[in-house]
């Protein structure tokens, strides 16, 4: 048994609760959440928006403690860091993006730490189908961006098979909890505006991140975002320079034989059709075409907030057989 704890509790931390407790292998032990109420908690498990999941039974034992199948989850209330708060849990998400350096990971005293975020220093990332066999027991590291979750997988497919001399992406990615929902101050050039209404240019640091996960392809690979006015599900559009020239169709049919992404042949779907989907990397076939010899666009779905947490907890379960 796999014993978490989950530190942060927006939408990651509540995705990786929900597929934890469905998954046998997972007990879900501590979720800090500071100035939580107990009602409130509960109400927010129960209810999502975007994500239309079974319900979940939440029993209330004390003020301090819930229970959800066979899970008997403390619930903390730490805005800083406390010795031996996670006792009990071996694994701990960071989710609130607050811990993403080495030194300030260690302040948890967790055994294993997992930043959901790029981190902020050179602590190593590790990304499932990507490079997770190379993982060597580390104590602490980061399971990158959602972004470098769906390119990844892909980029190494097509490098691995027919050589990538250069790639370049654009993300355009539904918004998140830290874009501003009116007009107001924003520490970040043009994410003061709405994002109800604005695309908004943004950064991203996939690439940097996909390059530090797959080095061989350094120099090769960059990328830019933007922010569109959508609750969840993004999309990559990627155009790849291969070293070999082969048909499209050729190329779309090896790649379904990849169990680690999925090509979908219904020309019909749009964004909201990939909600609460747990493959970080869907290829849309009817979107994707050759431009020239060597030359193809690649178009990519992925549920940046629940396939990002599938590829989480897919790390852990990993990690877990190492240690």
């Amino acid at each position: 048994m796999i014993n978490i704890g989950i530190n942060g509790f927006g939408r990651i931390g509540k995705s990786i609760l929900h597929q934890s407790i469905k998954n046998e292998n997972i007990r879900v032990n501590a979720i800090n959440f500071p100035d939580f109420k107990i009602d409130k908690i509960i109400s927010y498990i129960q209810n999502d928006s975007f994500h239309k999941y079974d319900k979940l039974d939440v029993d209330v034992v004390n003020e301090k403690t819930i229970k959800i199948n066979n899970n008997v989850i403390r619930l903390l209330n730490k805005r800083t860091p406390e010795k031996d708060m996670w006792n009990g849990a071996k694994y701990v998400f960071e989710t609130t993006g607050k811990f993403l350096t080495n030194e300030n990971a260690k302040e948890h005293n967790a055994e294993y730490f997992i930043m959901c975020a790029p981190a902020k220093d050179d602590t190593p990332q590790y990304l499932f189908n990507g490079n997770h066999l190379t993982y060597k027991g580390e104590k602490v590291i980061s399971n990158s961006s959602c972004t470098t979750n769906c390119i990844v997988p892909l980029i190494k497919i097509l490098n691995d098979k027919y050589g990538i001399d250069h790639a370049n992406f654009i993300t355009v990615h539904a918004a998140t909890a830290s874009q501003n929902v009116l007009d107001g101050v924003h520490l970040k050039n043009r994410s003061h505006r709405s994002i109800f209404n604005n695309i908004i240019p943004h950064t991203t640091g996939a690439s940097k991140s996909a390059i530090k996960i797959l080095p061989e392809l350094e120099g090769k690979i960059y990328g830019t975002s933007v922010r569109v006015p959508t609750s969840n599900v993004s999309m990559v559009d990627i155009n790849v320079t291969l070293k070999k020239d082969e048909s499209l169709k050729d190329i779309l049919s090896f790649l379904r034989t990849k169990q680690e992404i999925v090509v979908n042949d219904d020309e019909h779907l749009v964004s909201t059709d990939f909600m609460t989907t747990t493959n970080p990397t869907i290829v849309d076939a009817a979107a994707c075409m050759k431009m020239n010899d060597r030359q193809y666009k690649f178009t990519i779905w992925y549920d940046n907030e629940w396939s990002y947490s599938a590829q989480a907890i897919r790390m852990v379960n990993h990690m877990s057989k190492y240690n």
